[in-house]
């Protein structure tokens, strides 16, 4: 990949997806949503708007949440290292009720922000009592150096690496490159790598009642700008091939969690798995190990 790549366009997509969790019950979504951007006005608008398209994207990212924390219950790690957190307190709740050691990482120029606001919630929250260790380091994980340097923080012992919205910013070559680390730590520790970004192509537009270019203007430039569905696999079966040709064997697959979507309470209507399915087919969640 070229060094001169500017990663930190990305970072504002974090603000937006994190109003779009806040309406859900995601742990310390709507907290951190009120800390960061005018969470009355954003949620004044969706229920003014009961856009079909905003539901599809909070039920979306909520679903591709809580897949991970599931699969995260699986392998019960103690050692994790999460890349590109953006807003997410997932590290923070975790070392509050486990003995584990939780690095969350972002971009250098981001990452400041969200330590403040991790300590924020810390103080006004009381959250003084943690069983495990937080860690909240800068880190762009296209950086092998850094990205070594950050993992050495972590005790002895295997690693899990964990990642959301992060592969679809990333084209072929950059996704070998990061694969190659990853690969390379686990293989030297053990662990397994929890990645939320097994995209596919697929055109959402029947779903959603509304064709493609009537989604939200800004997003839709956002999207083009980092080539989102171009980054995206054709299908699973290529997904799978990438990831072996990087070395990695999948270990289990998770496409939805329905049972813990509380996002579904904002449809007035009950909407059957098999529905809920169909809207998350473009995506899964996976557990990759080194071979």
């Amino acid at each position: 990949m070229s060094g001169e790549r500017d990663f930190n366009t990305i970072s504002p997509s974090a603000g937006a997806l994190l109003m779009m969790k806040a309406l859900t019950d995601i742990p310390f979504a709507r907290d951190t949503a009120a800390m960061v951007g005018d969470l009355e006005a954003f949620m004044q608008s969706a229920r003014e708007k009961r856009s079909r398209v905003l539901l599809g994207r909070v039920i979306h990212f909520e679903n591709r949440y809580k897949t991970i924390d599931l699969a995260l219950a699986d392998i019960n790690p103690q050692n994790i290292l999460e890349l590109s957190s953006g807003f997410s307190c997932r590290g923070l709740y975790m070392v509050l009720h486990k003995k584990v050691t939780y690095i969350d990482t972002d971009l250098p120029e981001f990452i400041s922000n969200k330590n403040n606001l991790v300590n924020r919630l810390i103080q006004e929250k009381d959250l003084h009592a943690l069983q495990g260790k937080l860690y909240i380091e800068p880190l762009n994980a296209m950086d092998e150096e850094q990205f070594d340097k950050v993992a050495g923080l972590l005790p002895a012992g295997p690693v899990t690496i964990v990642n959301e919205g992060l592969l679809v910013y990333l084209d072929t070559a950059e996704k070998r490159q990061l694969c190659a680390t990853i690969h390379r730590l686990l293989k030297e520790r053990g662990g397994y790598w929890v990645t939320g970004d097994v995209y596919i192509k697929r055109d959402m537009s029947r779903l959603l009642d509304h064709p493609q270019e009537a989604f939200d203007e800004h997003l839709t430039q956002f999207l083009k700008e980092h080539r989102i569905e171009e980054n995206k696999f054709e299908n699973y079966e290529e997904a799978e091939a990438f990831f072996t040709s990087c070395h990695f064997a999948i270990r289990r697959r998770i496409d939805i969690d329905y049972s813990s979507l509380s996002s579904l309470g904002l449809i007035s209507r009950t909407v059957a798995e098999s529905e809920v399915r169909e809207w998350m087919q473009g995506r899964e969640t996976w557990v990759l190990e080194p071979i």
